[in-house]
């Protein structure tokens, strides 16, 4: 039972990364929106895809929420590592409910953007800024658990490690390819940008590579882990 009910949770990693770039494109924001563009054309774009817009949000929403269960267990299997390695699988659980509310804030807001795009184009900018802002800048969760991954699965010292070595230093290289986004406060032009190269476009491939890989890694380590047990914590001796 366990192995199935991880194997299942692993799995909605693919729902989720599914669900998240289904929804930009049906909410036409891949490419997405300049932070250079006018209120008035900003404003503009909502009047012309509000239904698109609407619709992709509740997509995300739907995405948004699949991610939890992915969480859920690769906590569990960093646990099942080592017992000692608890606080890891803790961070990383922290980590992992900060990108879900990292995506639920900024969709509520693109959500109230929408709702009414006969507002003031000043209003429709202010609104559409801060949401952007919040989906592209808020990178920290994700480095901290990609971060939290990759040294769980070094501390994995057995000869046939849960998860595969070369994963910890494809989590740190991610963790390093989130960071960019954490600049674009400063640019509304270039690879900053939040549509920029690498504000929007290496970060958003990172983290679709993220859940692309880790997800059949997750579900393979699942189906051991009634045969493969975590190892004892030694006592010491007195």
């Amino acid at each position: 039972m366990s192995r199935r009910i991880l194997t299942v949770c692993a799995s909605f990693g693919y729902l989720f990364i599914g669900l998240f770039f289904a929804a930009l494109l049906i909410a036409h924001w891949i490419p997405p929106m300049a932070p250079s563009w006018s209120a008035e054309r900003v404003a503009a774009f909502y009047t012309d895809h509000a239904n698109s817009i609407r619709a992709g949000l509740v997509v995300m929403l739907v995405g948004a929420v699949a991610t939890a269960p992915f969480v859920a267990a690769l906590s569990s299997l960093i646990r099942r590592i080592d017992s000692r390695l608890e606080p890891l699988a803790a961070i990383q659980l922290v980590c992992g409910a900060a990108n879900v509310a990292a995506i639920f804030v900024p969709v509520l807001i693109f959500t109230a953007t929408a709702y009414r795009p006969d507002r003031s184009p000043d209003i429709t900018m202010a609104l559409n800024d801060t949401a952007w802002i919040m989906l592209v800048m808020n990178a920290f969760p994700a480095v901290g658990q990609a971060i939290v991954v990759g040294v769980a699965i070094l501390a994995d010292k057995r000869p046939t490690p849960l998860l595969p070595r070369w994963a910890a230093y494809l989590n740190f290289w991610m963790a390093f390819l989130f960071l960019p986004s954490i600049l674009l406060t400063f640019f509304k032009t270039g690879p900053f940008a939040w549509n920029g190269i690498l504000s929007f476009w290496v970060a958003a491939g990172a983290f679709g590579v993220w859940f692309l890989v880790m997800t059949p890694l997750m579900m393979r380590a699942a189906k051991r882990v009634d045969d493969d047990r975590a190892p004892a914590v030694l006592e010491p001796v007195a």
